[in-house]
């Protein structure tokens, strides 16, 4: 079974690691900036790549912050395919982008 578990321990940063038992499967991590949550670390396949992002993202809005942006160089280009963005590397409102088809 697959876990994707909130690391509180880093103060420093929002990190997410997904896991299957002991085996680390990805990371996601990033920082509050002013309004806007920077996603800066994303190490995984492709496979893992939306469910590590839906769960920060998901956090971010959990806790009345709407707007995200992408700073993961070629990472971003994964994320476009995935359809988190278009042409920006950003969300300007995390709960249009949930309200949303999920598929194009």
């Amino acid at each position: 079974m697959i876990e994707i578990l909130q690391n509180k321990e880093n103060l420093d940063k929002i990190e997410f690691n997904a896991r299957d038992g002991a085996e680390n499967l990805g990371k996601i991590a990033g920082e509050l900036k002013g309004e806007v949550f920077v996603i800066d670390e994303l190490i995984c396949g492709e496979l893992m790549a939306d469910g590590l992002v839906r769960a920060i993202l998901n956090l971010m809005s959990l806790h009345g912050i709407d707007r995200a942006r992408f700073e993961l160089g070629g990472k971003n280009e994964l994320l476009k395919k995935l359809g988190f963005f278009n042409d920006k590397p950003e969300i300007e409102s995390i709960s249009a982008f949930f309200y949303s088809k999920c598929c194009k």
